[in-house]
């Protein structure tokens, strides 16, 4: 009897761990058409044209062989843009923050800077290293964000004006953030060696567009930005 009850016991909880799975991809946005996916097939705003130009997962990835030696991203295959960004500063702004951006906000410019062309891959698809160029439908400028074709989403590198990135979460300098836990504040991720660098992935989730535009949780209320500052 006692065998029988804990073999109920794990059958529904094996039903439970399933329903609730189910449940969480319900709520999750995917990649596949969203403004992030540049393939030809399902493409969002923008759709690509070329040789394997239908791989979703290339414009910004590429398995195995070819991706950045110097990125640190998980197999990274776009150039990015060391220098020439201007950083946000203010008379109140106290915490550590790097000269140029970092990681996974680095990751992000190198669509989102207009200086880089969406199709600057480090190993392209189709025949590799060497595959021809993609063209874009809308067309875009040198296959670049610009002003005045993306004025929402092309940042430029004059950052003055946005929250600041790469700068080191640091409450000792200012009790007005709430605390880290595991390298995280609340739900948002926190990067780096010492997992205390805010980057634009600790409010915004690229592979998730179910809150628009990417973010990682609601705003509503400025509930996001609650998650850190301290009213």
């Amino acid at each position: 009897m006692i065998k029988t009850n804990n073999t109920r016991t794990l059958s529904v909880m094996t039903v439970m761990s399933i329903l609730l799975l189910l449940a969480g991809m319900a709520n999750a946005g995917v990649i596949t058409g969203s403004k992030h996916d540049l393939s030809t097939a399902t493409g969002g705003t923008y759709k690509a044209t070329g040789t394997g130009a239908d791989q979703l997962c290339s414009f910004c990835h590429t398995p195995h062989f070819g991706s950045s030696t110097t990125a640190n991203l998980p197999l990274w295959n776009r150039a990015t843009t060391a220098t020439g960004y201007t950083m946000y500063t203010s008379a109140t702004l106290n915490m550590t923050r790097a000269a140029q951006p970092q990681g996974v906000s680095a990751a992000c410019l190198s669509c989102h800077d207009g200086v880089l062309a969406l199709d600057q891959l480090v190993n392209k698809p189709g025949s590799g290293l060497t595959g021809g160029a993609l063209t874009f439908s809308p067309a875009l400028t040198g296959n670049k964000l610009n002003a005045a074709q993306n004025p929402a989403t092309m940042l430029g590198q004059d950052l003055t004006n946005d929250h600041p990135i790469s700068i080191t979460y640091n409450t000792a300098l200012d009790p007005k953030f709430n605390a880290i836990v595991a390298g995280k504040v609340g739900t948002l991720p926190l990067y780096g060696t010492g997992k205390d660098q805010v980057e634009c992935g600790t409010c915004h989730n690229v592979h998730d567009p179910a809150v628009v535009p990417f973010l990682r949780a609601s705003n509503a209320g400025s509930a996001l930005c609650l998650t850190c500052h301290i009213t």
